[in-house]
């Protein structure tokens, strides 16, 4: 490894300093019901208050994809808690929509500048489940649930695969403070992208046909402030657009590159001021491309992986390495005549700035955070928190939701779901922040970026802002 930013005094040091984990749970939400589809997200509640909203069913998630999706047997209910666990209220939602992660995608965004955030989603309000005349972004009130107006929600391109038809997005950002929001169809083959400033008036659109070049869209939307000056921007796919024109202010390997990425992670590059974009690819398994690219801003690739087959549908990027070294994980499914279980990780671990192959005592799958707030992430995978040395730290049961600073504690929380439908916050008593995590986590950037939890892929990915 060539770039190091912690050294190992100050490795050591950070050991000496933060001592053992000692996990507990900092907060249980019981919903009080059978609980096997989730999304979970913080929102402001007004006058400094926070809380989190909470899209839930009895029913297991449904994907479009046409060998996953199966008609729902129970309905998807919302509610709002707060910090502290006290629930405002609850809804069952229209009887059509669908509980599943790219139908009823949700964010809580404080669109219309009152001081507190709306909760906005889409919910099909009609009778038939797939009649797009039917489909609305409802704009809830955080406080009570109450739907304060029901949007026209633009329909997609109807001439395409049902998997890639029905994939919905939310998206909020800023232009020098005044919000913006988009919303999304398609990030397969077509895509339509809307922004609407506050009052819901229009403030671009973009649609790309299924003919287009370049790439299409990902599993999830990093929201970014590149140059700080106020104007974000979002990632859609490898392209990198701008929130205030819809402008494509650059694209990954447009010349070459005309399909979907499973993963696209931006990280900070702290040592040329920098940011860097990690890949990896689902679809366009030509045998031309790599399949899993690391950019810089200029779309110069940094490294690839030598492969140019498969699905690489496993990627993450996180500080890892044996003195907490940035390092990236890529991986495939297995190919039909490899002697590999079935959806077992092939891939290798790299250094996320050079691309050498590394060797680390850790899975390829799982989840990247820093749970003692000391500037080095821990990794889980199957239920398993480890550090970066590859010891087991804790156990936990249920599903992970995410792996954020969602609580006024030092460190970043684990959430996680169990089927009776509680709700469980990790946190390490003691954790004690580094003045450098300190800056990360009060980062505005950060801060959205969580708030995306509950639309999309966007929970599962480390936000890299430092």
């Amino acid at each position: 490894m060539k770039r190091v930013f912690l050294t190992f005094a100050v490795i050591f040091c950070a050991a000496m300093m933060f001592g053992k984990f000692d996990p507990y749970i900092a907060l249980e939400i019981d919903l009080k019901t059978p609980t096997n589809f989730l999304r979970f997200a913080p929102v402001d509640l007004g006058q400094d208050e926070k809380g989190f909203v909470i899209l839930f069913s009895e029913q297991s998630n449904l994907d479009p994809w046409e060998g996953s999706f199966t008609f729902p047997k129970h309905t998807a209910w919302m509610t709002v808690v707060t910090d502290k666990g006290k629930e405002l209220w609850r809804k069952e939602l229209p009887a059509q929509t669908i509980p599943g992660i790219w139908f009823i995608p949700m964010l809580g965004f404080d669109l219309d500048k009152k001081g507190r955030d709306d909760i906005f989603y889409v919910a099909n309000v009609g009778q038939r489940p797939f009649w797009y005349d039917d489909f609305r972004l409802i704009q809830a009130d955080v406080l009570t649930g109450e739907v304060l107006a029901e949007h026209p929600w633009t329909a997609p391109s109807h001439n395409q695969a049902s998997s890639y038809k029905w994939r919905f997005f939310l998206i909020g950002g800023y232009v020098k403070d005044e919000p913006v929001l988009v919303t999304t169809q398609g990030a397969y083959r077509d895509m339509g992208l809307q922004a609407w400033n506050t009052g819901m008036e229009r403030r671009w659109q973009i649609y790309y046909p299924d003919d287009f070049n370049g790439p299409r869209g990902s599993h999830d939307t990093r929201v970014l402030d590149m140059d700080r000056n106020g104007i974000y921007q979002f990632m859609y796919g490898e392209r990198c657009i701008s929130f205030d024109t819809g402008e494509e202010l650059f694209v990954l390997d447009s010349d070459v590159w005309y399909d979907h990425s499973d993963t696209v992670l931006p990280f900070y590059d702290k040592e040329n001021d920098t940011w860097n974009f990690f890949t990896t690819r689902e679809k366009g398994d030509d045998g031309r491309v790599p399949r899993s690219v690391t950019f810089n801003r200029d779309g110069r690739h940094l490294w690839s992986v030598d492969s140019m087959r498969g699905h690489w549908h496993y990627g993450n990027v996180g500080d890892l390495g044996p003195n907490g070294e940035r390092v990236a994980a890529a991986a495939r499914y297995p190919f039909r005549n490899e002697d590999v279980p079935a959806r077992t990780p092939v891939g290798n671990w790299y250094d996320a700035y050079t691309g050498e192959v590394l060797d680390l005592p850790l899975p390829l799958n799982g989840w990247v955070l820093d749970f003692n707030g000391d500037g080095v992430s821990e990794f889980l995978a199957s239920g398993v928190l480890y550090n970066n040395k590859g010891e087991q730290i804790m156990s936990v049961e249920g599903r992970i939701i995410n792996a954020y600073k969602l609580l006024d504690l030092p460190g970043e929380q684990l959430t996680v779901s169990l089927p009776d439908g509680r709700i469980q916050i990790w946190a390490d008593r003691n954790a004690k922040e580094t003045p450098e995590m300190q800056k990360r986590f009060a980062d505005p950037i950060y801060k959205i970026n969580i708030k995306h939890s509950a639309s999309a892929y966007n929970n599962r990915f480390p936000i890299l802002n430092y």
